[in-house]
């Protein structure tokens, strides 16, 4: 997500990671950065694959520093990484004052259900650490592969926090972009088109002050993925007509012709009378 409320300082390293993996440049980091960026490329092309936001054109990372990298692919799906790492400057994070005693399942819904109330988000979701989706709100018909996304994004964001990314990231493709937070040990995974970038952040700053009490690997998954197989207007999840499943054939009319006689069932035969009793 973009901090433009932040300035960069005019310092920073540029670099480039080649398809082959050798790298032109200085990463900064004894080559730990340009090392994790195709495994990051990788896990990220796969989720807009699996959100059907197209293919990865870039991905940017903020926290200490912001790292912004442009993507390329070759016909044989490598990578191409043109990375430019700034330092920023420090970002004060409002506190927020959490009143009362509040039931951890419904903690995690009221945050699911305020990052929803900004313009651009069209789903959104808590992924746990241990990749269960326990909140999901928005376009039901594209929320089936919530799980492997958020499993993605959270490794994304494992490979990335101890290089400058500090829990806000943004993979831009072709149709979207999905924006990944952490919490703690899991995260928030949301699918936004255009967004007001400082109104995100706010929203994610308020939402890890409410949750940061709260163990959310003790809430119970809420999520069913089978539940958006069928849209119960008879339409499938892409929006066309379920079509009706023709019943089985009866049985094959009778053979009929001299060709065929005797041809059907056969009555049982008698027992033969033996000779001598």
């Amino acid at each position: 997500m973009s901090v433009e409320h932040t300035e960069a300082v005019d310092v920073g390293v540029d670099f480039v990671v080649r398809p082959d993996g050798t790298v032109a440049g200085d990463d900064g980091a004894s080559g730990a950065l340009a090392a994790a960026l195709p495994y990051t490329g990788r896990l990220a092309r796969r989720m807009g694959e699996l959100v059907g936001a197209g293919d990865l054109r870039a991905l940017e990372a903020y926290g200490a520093h912001r790292l912004s990298v442009g993507v390329t692919w070759t016909p044989a799906g490598e990578g191409t990484y043109r990375a430019a790492l700034r330092r920023l400057e420090a970002r004060v994070v409002p506190t927020y004052m959490v009143v009362g005693a509040v039931d951890t399942s419904a903690a995690v819904a009221h945050c699911v259900d305020r990052i929803m109330t900004i313009d651009g988000v069209r789903w959104t979701s808590v992924v746990t650490a241990g990749s269960r989706v326990i909140a999901a709100a928005g376009d039901r018909r594209e929320l089936h592969h919530l799980a492997e996304v958020g499993n993605r994004m959270l490794a994304i964001l494992r490979s990335l926090e101890d290089q400058h990314a500090t829990g806000f990231m943004r993979l831009h493709f072709e149709g979207g972009a999905v924006v990944g937070a952490s919490l703690g040990r899991h995260a928030i995974v949301t699918y936004a088109g255009a967004t007001n970038d400082d109104e995100l952040l706010a929203v994610i700053d308020e939402v890890r002050a409410i949750l940061a009490d709260h163990d959310l690997s003790t809430v119970p998954t809420d999520f069913d993925p089978d539940a958006v197989d069928l849209h119960p207007t008879g339409e499938d999840p892409q929006g066309d007509p379920v079509q009706d499943i023709e019943p089985a054939p009866g049985a094959p009319p009778p053979l009929v012709g001299a060709r065929f006689a005797g041809a059907g069932k056969r009555e049982p035969r008698k027992p033969r009378r033996r000779f001598g009793r």
